[in-house]
């Protein structure tokens, strides 16, 4: 049970850190869902968090930058290192 809350609280961290990384960077991004304007609201920098973090894919959000692109790939292969990890642990 240990080893669930802890990964629980990894994924609400990394969910936290990357709005604020999205947030910050802001202007990197394009936001289709309001008509194509340029840069993201504290709202829609957690919507773009906890979808990549979920893993369920993208919405009307995508980077146009090379910085904006390097934080939400960083932030997938967190995810991904932290699926398999996670598989890894439970089957042995």
């Amino acid at each position: 049970m240990k080893f669930v809350i802890r990964t629980l609280v990894f994924h609400i961290f990394c969910i936290a850190v990357f709005s604020f990384l999205y947030y910050y960077f802001r202007d990197n991004f394009i936001n289709n869902f309001v008509c194509g304007k340029k840069g993201l609201t504290l709202s829609d920098s957690v919507l773009l968090s906890t979808t990549i973090q979920a893993s369920v894919g993208m919405f009307d959000v995508y980077p146009l930058t090379l910085e904006g692109k390097i934080i939400m790939i960083l932030q997938q292969m967190i995810l991904i290192m932290t699926h398999v990890i996670t598989l890894y642990v439970f089957t042995i």
